[in-house]
């Protein structure tokens, strides 16, 4: 029998979504999964004979590329004619809608065996193929501006999860402060943390990706802060090193003595400098900006009257977008359907490749200009709001 391997080189070729539907109930088809511009049907048949159909429906129904499927044919013979009926039409379903019922056991398997899953309620299927990957932001974005997040912001995240939207927190923050909002907002188990440094899972305890600053420049740049008596923070797999200036418990004081001893332990994922001397912080951020290997991330908006200046630093693969990425082909959702929810210039790279792009109404007028859509500020709910209106 011939073996049809180039199925597997053909999987990924096609933009379109589609959707395999056993045709139990037309009403359902017509109203429902025809109205989804962005998929294909592909009816399974198993006789040439349409008079169970109403007019409309097959009139309807006729361009698609229908498959008919033969029991009689036995199990390996009809599995090679579904492949090749795959390859011949360049069309591959993601999912397919299979009633529970004995005599859709083996399409079901060999469905399930080429990588398409199959559904059989019809509630769970269009949730499936409207299902949302949603990356937020948390500081001056879900948080409001006094460090709180709302019970409204929870509750909409709450609601999302029901009807099957996947809901990230996706931070320049370290892991351990992205897992504290993570779990306050009961927002999904995937975590996005020290700017895309970082996808990590919780629930399985696993680091989906990961990426580190080489760790020569990590000590030039220790040198240099020490140098010029600036602060500076270093993210390693759950705590920090700082240069002067422990601000919580999870936060490590280098010894400009012995830090290259301590640091050739650690990985680092991301830097950041932060001090009240402005004019240093400008002047590092001049000097890295010139270093191939290292991507300025984020940073403190020139005109802001807080005291202290920042700017943080990664591996030049780093980013919130390549993140989101990342996750969309990892959950196997296609980027047309991922939402950013940002307010500063590291939701940038994120706004860059996501389905939709929300700001806050807090973020500066260059932000908001590079977005799809502009919610009411982090003070007024402004994520909740959207997460309502997106549901509804």
């Amino acid at each position: 029998m011939e073996d049809y391997d180039v199925f597997n080189e053909m999987q990924n070729l096609y933009d379109r979504e589609i959707i395999a539907v056993i045709e139990d109930d037309e009403e359902f088809i017509i109203q429902k999964l025809f109205n989804l511009n962005s998929a294909e049907l592909m009816p399974i048949r198993f006789n040439y004979d349409l008079s169970n159909f109403s007019k409309d429906y097959i009139e309807k129904t006729k361009t698609l590329f229908t498959y008919y499927y033969d029991e009689n044919n036995g199990y390996q013979n009809e599995m090679l004619k579904l492949k090749k009926h795959f390859i011949h039409y360049q069309r591959k379903p993601k999912y397919a809608y299979i009633p529970n019922a004995n005599k859709y056991t083996n399409l079901k398997k060999m469905l399930t065996d080429l990588g398409v899953k199959c559904i059989s309620n019809k509630k769970q299927l269009l949730f499936e193929i409207n299902k949302k990957l949603i990356l937020i932001d948390s500081d001056d974005t879900l948080k409001k501006s006094d460090g709180t997040i709302s019970n409204r912001v929870k509750k909409a995240i709450c609601d999302n999860k029901k009807v099957g939207n996947i809901i990230i927190i996706c931070t320049a923050r370290p892991r351990y402060q992205t897992l504290e909002v993570m779990k306050e907002t009961d927002a999904n188990s995937i975590v996005v943390s020290s700017n895309g440094a970082e996808i990590y899972d919780s629930y399985k305890q696993k680091v989906l990706f990961s990426s580190y600053i080489d760790k020569d420049l990590v000590l030039k740049l220790v040198e240099d802060a020490f140098i010029n008596d600036i602060r500076l923070i270093l993210t390693t797999e759950n705590i920090e090193y700082v240069t002067k200036e422990v601000r919580n418990p999870k936060q490590v004081l280098l010894d400009n003595t012995n830090y290259v001893n301590e640091l050739s332990k650690c990985d680092i994922k991301q830097c950041m400098f932060i001090d009240t001397q402005k004019d240093k912080i400008y002047m590092e951020k001049e000097t890295i900006s010139h270093i191939s290997k290292l991507n300025i991330v984020n940073e403190i908006n020139e005109n802001s009257t807080y005291e202290e200046k920042w700017f943080s630093v990664t591996n030049s693969n780093c980013s919130k977008g390549n993140a989101l990425m990342i996750i969309s082909q990892y959950l196997n959702i296609p980027l047309k359907n991922t939402i950013a929810i940002g307010n500063d210039k590291n939701d940038i790279s994120m706004f860059d490749v996501a389905g939709l792009s929300v700001a806050v109404a807090n973020a500066s007028d260059d932000i908001k200009s590079k977005v799809d859509y502009v919610t009411l500020s982090n003070d007024e709910d402004g994520v909740a709001i959207f997460l309502e209106t997106l549901i509804k």
